[in-house]
């Protein structure tokens, strides 16, 4: 039995105010996208919260690499543009948009 090894499911998550994260920690987010000034369906965790792996590229370039640095309980937001083809949502393909992030935690 290895007793070394710590999946992401055994760390819990660290909310202590002032810790700032970086590329290959494991996050927890809450975010609305804004385009024009307006939310964007689908841009929302609607504060259920998400976890994140910075560094993984899951979200759009500037997004992830946007987080670290900022510490838990800030709250920022991200000027980014979309990818020029973005099948998940074409109407954003290439615009620019605004996320408000709001870093709740690291895994620890």
């Amino acid at each position: 039995q290895d007793t070394q090894s710590t999946s992401e499911s055994e760390k819990t998550l660290d909310k202590t105010e002032g810790v700032a994260a970086q590329n290959g920690d494991t996050v927890n987010i809450d975010y609305t996208g804004y385009l024009d000034g307006t939310a964007f369906k689908g841009g929302s965790t609607n504060g259920s919260g998400a976890d994140l792996e910075l560094g993984s590229g899951t979200y759009i370039d500037g997004f992830e690499d946007g987080i670290g640095g900022h510490t838990v309980g800030e709250t920022f937001d991200l000027n980014l543009t979309f990818p020029e083809t973005y099948p998940n949502n074409p109407d954003l393909a290439g615009k620019e948009v605004v996320f408000t992030v709001t870093l709740n935690g690291i895994y620890k």
